[in-house]
């Protein structure tokens, strides 16, 4: 198994998350949808990744990523494109000369549309050729499952941009969308990101706007997958390292996501390399220590610098000094947490908390919020921390 830090894994590099991917399957044969919940760097663009190249029982995947959309009409317009453009939809159209056809008309509607000088900045309705791309497909072709990347992100733009009512207006026409007669029964959506979409839906509106949702959650990897998970990246390098040398890694990493593990099997290869000796706990411990060197600054940053598009002014210095408090001091209790509320004049601590609970970057524990992963918290008290 290559090792594809940075990147989603693909092809021989992706470890196979074989019961996500059930569960995942599981939700959509009842013709749901799917919030796909997991923290940052855990492994879930890999896995939607992984389902539209190797699709099962009759399913269409489509990836779109969101990430920097701020427009509802841009946001229909992008999934709208990428499904004309996707084997997914091709597919499609070869299977049936009727769903041929219909592509065909919606696709010149479009051109005749944008070839007429109208007015600046006018386009047609992409919500509305999306329900009639949708109606055309027939449900004996299979199913088309949507997978929108960074959807939280996107309700977070929009927000920014136009204010609570077209964020609200937002939500809502995506529900609209997944339970329009013409797309309920042959469509499924897969919403996932980097930010967690609750307290996301929360700054906006109520969490009844997404009850129709099924979570399905990905969770960092189990001891028992961890280790296999570093020993095939060791093959690599024909490296074989012992049962106690496993545990090691596993006890002093901590929070088994594939990132993780990437880093850490990157920097014992480079130190086993560097030195010319036997791998060994104490080559485990440079190892760690490597692994925050500023030449990972690409791999961290992200961590920080996209809490600033998250949260604004006295919302972001709140978090900040949260989370180089708890770097410096391993830990911080409800008092000290309520007291930099009040300093800062936070508005919604509890909101802010689950965010960042939620992705990945703290939990609590004894009436005290600690860091989720110690690599993190190592690299905030070296980098960030004043």
């Amino acid at each position: 198994m290559k090792n594809s830090l940075g990147n989603p894994a693909r092809g021989e590099a992706f470890y196979d998350r074989a019961n996500e991917i059930k569960k995942i399957y599981k939700v959509l044969d009842t013709g749901a949808s799917i919030y796909l919940a997991a923290p940052r760097r855990v492994g879930k663009t890999s896995i939607l990744r992984h389902l539209e190249e190797f699709a099962q029982g009759g399913y269409h995947f489509v990836y779109v990523i969101t990430e920097s959309i701020d427009d509802e009409n841009v946001f229909f317009k992008i999934i709208f494109e990428q499904l004309l453009k996707s084997d997914a939809i091709k597919g499609l159209a070869k299977a049936s000369t009727h769903v041929k056809q219909a592509f065909t008309s919606i696709i010149d509607k479009v051109s005749s549309i944008q070839g007429v000088e109208l007015r600046e900045g006018k386009e047609p309705d992409y919500y509305e050729l999306l329900i009639e791309l949708f109606t055309s497909i027939t449900p004996d072709l299979g199913r088309v499952v949507v997978m929108v990347d960074e959807f939280p992100q996107t309700i977070q733009n929009i927000l920014d941009k136009s204010g609570s009512e077209a964020a609200q207006k937002f939500i809502q026409r995506n529900r609209e969308l997944r339970h329009h007669e013409n797309v309920l029964k042959k469509t499924s959506f897969i919403y996932t990101g980097s930010v967690s979409l609750f307290p996301m839906i929360q700054k906006v509106t109520s969490l009844t706007a997404i009850n129709d949702l099924r979570t399905v959650e990905v969770s960092p990897l189990g001891p028992k997958d961890a280790k296999i998970f570093i020993t095939l990246l060791m093959e690599n390098d024909s490296i074989k390292l012992s049962e106690s040398l496993l545990d090691y890694i596993i006890y002093k990493i901590s929070w088994l996501i594939p990132f993780h593990l990437q880093l850490i099997q990157q920097e014992i290869i480079d130190v086993h390399e560097s030195t010319g000796e036997e791998i060994t706990q104490a080559s485990i411990d440079k190892a760690l220590e490597q692994i925050v060197h500023s030449r990972n600054k690409p791999q961290f940053e992200p961590y920080f610098s996209r809490l600033a598009k998250l949260f604004h002014q006295q919302d972001f210095d709140f978090v900040m000094e949260v989370l180089q408090y708890v770097a410096v001091n391993n830990k911080i209790g409800l008092d000290i947490l309520n007291d930099k509320a009040v300093k800062f004049g936070v508005a919604d601590q509890k909101l802010i908390m689950e965010i960042l609970e939620s992705d990945g970057y703290l939990f609590i524990s004894e009436g005290s919020y600690r860091y989720t992963s110690p690599i993190l918290q190592l690299w905030c008290k070296k980098h960030i921390c004043k």
